[in-house]
């Protein structure tokens, strides 16, 4: 079983990957469209130089919201692929401070708090779902449970890569218990 989880935290990071490249590349061609659209075709030396097109008519106003909505999507899952790679954020001058022994248990009572906080992230964040089915995006016309699911994908993504750490931790525990030379915790990475 502790297999199960690292590999299944590895797979849905690379999915998140390959999911956040493509909603950033549409967001990104949406943004030099609306660029295009907006500051050339709607320029005077365009609009003299072709006065018989009105260009006005590419420009959409619904691929504004729809780029928001995207990098929403895209911040959201980045969250999940930060976290796998343990690259948010943190104070480490506490734990560099600890003893060796200690450093693992720490470890692991970190990830049992973050794992904590991405329960709460998820039964809060489908009570809000229910009350974002009732509301509708003015441009698209979406429903915005679609937007505000990202909280709860996210939380679920993060918090299986919770258990994959500590699936990590124990699996390291273990095998530095069992072995004569080595010290516990001294090839955990924090």
């Amino acid at each position: 079983m502790r297999g199960f989880f690292p590999k299944l935290s590895f797979r849905i990071d690379q999915a998140s990957r390959v999911i956040i490249i493509f909603l950033f590349s549409a967001a990104f061609i949406g943004t030099v469209y609306q660029v295009v659209s907006r500051f050339i075709l709607q320029s005077s030396i365009i609009k003299e130089a072709l006065p018989m097109i009105d260009f006005s008519v590419f420009n959409l106003t619904w691929i504004e919201e729809l780029i928001r909505y995207l990098f929403v999507w895209v911040v959201f899952l980045g969250i999940g692929t930060v976290y796998k790679n343990k690259g948010h954020a943190r104070v480490e001058v506490f734990i560099n401070r600890l003893p060796e022994k200690w450093k693992m248990g720490m470890a692991g009572f970190i990830e049992v708090i973050n794992s904590a906080l991405f329960v709460f992230l998820i039964i809060y964040g489908l009570r809000i779902l229910k009350f974002a089915s009732q509301q509708i995006s003015p441009s698209l016309g979406l429903n915005m449970i679609w937007i505000y699911g990202a909280v709860v994908v996210s939380s679920v993504i993060c918090l299986i890569h919770a258990i994959a750490h500590l699936s990590l931790l124990r699996t390291k525990e273990v095998e530095s218990s069992g072995s004569s030379g080595r010290k516990a915790g001294t090839d955990i990475q924090l």
